[in-house]
C-alpha cells in the first residue's frame, strides 16, 4: 500500500525545511542552491539590522548565505514543529527554529548567539519538486548571547 499523495509532499516539503538547516551547517552550497526557485525572496526585517525583504537570484541569496556563515566556527539549525499548508502544487510551511552561531573572540568579548523565532516558507512544486520561493526568518525571541558575532565573523572572513 502506497502513502496517500499529500502525506508524501507533506514528507517532501519536511526533506527541504532539513535540508535548509543541514546545508547551512555542513556549507554544503551547491546542496542550499537546489532547495530555492531561481528567483526567491529574503526577508530579515524581523531577523537583525532590520533588512527589508529582497527578492533576488537563488544564485546570490546563496552567495548571501555563505558570505555570512563561513566565518562562523560553527553553526546549529534546528527546524522543529513543521505546520504545512499545501494547495495543489502551492504550500506554505512555518517551523520553530533556534539557530546557534559560534566564532572565536578575544578572551571577555562574547562568542556566540542564538537566535529563536521561525522559518516561514513558501513551496511551489512547478517540476515535481518543492522549491522554496520565500524564505522568511522572524526572530520571536531576544538574542541569546551577542548579534555582534556577526561583525566578527564577517571581520573573520574578510
Amino acid at each position: 500500500m502506497s502513502a496517500p499523495p499529500d502525506l508524501l509532499d507533506r514528507a517532501a516539503i519536511a526533506d527541504v525545511v532539513a535540508g535548509l538547516a543541514h546545508a547551512q551547517d555542513d556549507r554544503d552550497w551547491p546542496a542550499l542552491r537546489r532547495l530555492f526557485a531561481d528567483e526567491v525572496t529574503l526577508d530579515l526585517s524581523t531577523h537583525h539590522h532590520g533588512t527589508p525583504p529582497a527578492t533576488m537570484a537563488a544564485a546570490d541569496l546563496v552567495e548571501l548565505a555563505r558570505a555570512t556563515l563561513e566565518g562562523f566556527d560553527c553553526t546549529h539549525h534546528a527546524a522543529t514543529d513543521l505546520v504545512v499548508r499545501r494547495s495543489g502544487d502551492d504550500a506554505t510551511c512555518r517551523a520553530h527554529v533556534v539557530a546557534y552561531h559560534h566564532v572565536p573572540a578575544e578572551p571577555g568579548v562574547v562568542d556566540h548567539c542564538t537566535m529563536r523565532g521561525r522559518w516561514e516558507l513558501t513551496l511551489r512544486k512547478p517540476d515535481g519538486r518543492w522549491l522554496i520561493h520565500h524564505w522568511t526568518v522572524r526572530r520571536t525571541a531576544p538574542w541569546e548571547g551577542s548579534p555582534d558575532v556577526y561583525a566578527l565573523a564577517a571581520a573573520r572572513r574578510a
